[in-house]
């Protein structure tokens, strides 16, 4: 996830907070998920506040192990820092929260859009700090849906795993997910739960629209979604404006850019 993290406006229930703390383990999981674990400091006082939520993973500047901010952090403040003070970082989906020992896990994609978090994942370790920024989130269904249909790609799998491990609302749960062909899909089980696999995109063209548009949608149906910024943008605009779904029962949230602005 980048630090996009736009389109559906999000939701943050509590006042938006810095956490400092560190990482505790880095795990390899299934191609091309790297998991990162955080434990201590700040984390005693994190509070969850749904099944998509994300924070803004606050990183050193690039070259440096300090962390140049502390718990007081505010975006606010962010420009009038010195570029060479100024910390990195992106958004990402909490997977995972374990508040009785303090621990909270994040999973990254692998796939070249993660920048200079990558460069830094490279040198990571246990007992490097850092600072975590939030949650917000954006999943909200009406509690009449009576069907979820969970769209997105690669970055959106950790939010998607995380929704169906919360029980979604509605007896029925179908998933469109465009996903390289060598990505191992590792969701939970959920009774009459259907997932789509594409494989793609191919030359940058997603095959997600198509998909979408070969859906039938109907009333009581709450459509969320995730994964580059201007495809979420176009599957919001086919959902609200072609098929005029109300803005109640469609959440798109753009985690990352194809091409990032200058």
């Amino acid at each position: 996830m980048s630090n996009e993290a736009e389109e559906t406006p999000v939701h943050a229930p509590l006042p938006i907070k810095t956490f400092i703390t560190s990482v505790a383990r880095i795990e390899q999981l299934a191609h091309p998920f790297t998991r990162i674990t955080f434990r201590g400091g700040d984390l005693a006082h994190f509070r969850s506040i749904g099944p998509d939520q994300f924070l803004y993973l606050l990183l050193p500047p690039t070259g440096r192990k300090d962390l140049t901010i502390d718990a007081a952090f505010e975006w606010s403040q962010y420009q009038a820092m010195p570029e060479s003070e100024q910390p990195i970082g992106a958004y990402y989906t909490v997977r995972h929260h374990r508040p009785d020992v303090t621990e909270l896990d994040i999973d990254i994609v692998k796939h070249g859009h993660e920048g200079q978090v990558g460069t830094w994942l490279k040198q990571a370790g246990p007992g490097d700090p850092v600072a975590l920024w939030g949650p917000r989130m954006a999943y909200a269904p009406p509690p009449s849906t009576q069907r979820q249909l969970l769209i997105g790609d690669e970055t959106a799998l950790p939010a998607i795993a995380s929704i169906l491990d919360a029980g979604p609302i509605g007896a029925r749960v179908d998933a469109i997910v465009e996903l390289d062909p060598d990505t191992v899909l590792d969701l939970p089980e959920l009774r009459g739960l259907t997932i789509n696999r594409l494989d793609g995109p191919e030359a940058h063209q997603s095959k997600l629209p198509a998909a979408l548009r070969g859906w039938t949608l109907n009333e009581a149906d709450y459509v969320w979604g995730a994964g580059e910024f201007d495809l979420m943008r176009e599957l919001k605009s086919y959902l609200r404006d072609c098929l005029g779904m109300p803005a109640e029962q469609v959440s798109m949230v753009g985690y990352w850019r194809r091409n990032p602005q200058p």
